[in-house]
């Protein structure tokens, strides 16, 4: 059973940027935001019961603990999600997407 991690500003350079594995970071704001609110469970279920093998599943606050890296990477909205690889961006999604839709995106990007 895999984890969904929490991505900060002190750990994404070692977890995302170093990692030789694919990621689909959700960047979010779970104080305030609805859709995110409503996309977090989601992607727990899928971390958690690995339905995108290959893929490890990560949060980013972009309120506090992971506001620098939000900023850097550009984040205007929330939630936005990443499928990233040493960095470099394979696709985005943007906005709540139901289970089924969010796979296939991961999938799509991730060329799985």
């Amino acid at each position: 059973m895999a984890e969904l991690k929490e991505i900060t500003d002190q750990n994404y350079e070692k977890e995302v940027i170093q990692s030789e594995d694919i990621w689909c970071v959700t960047f979010s704001a779970l104080s305030f935001c609805q859709p995110c609110k409503m996309l977090h469970p989601v992607i727990e279920n899928i971390a958690k019961n690995e339905k995108v093998p290959g893929v490890k599943f990560g949060t980013v606050a972009t309120e506090d603990k992971g506001l620098n890296w939000s900023t850097s990477m550009g984040i205007k909205g929330v939630p936005t999600t990443h499928v990233m690889k040493k960095g470099q961006i394979l696709g985005t999604i943007v906005g709540f997407v139901p289970e089924e839709q969010f796979i296939a995106k991961v999938k799509e990007a991730a060329k799985i």
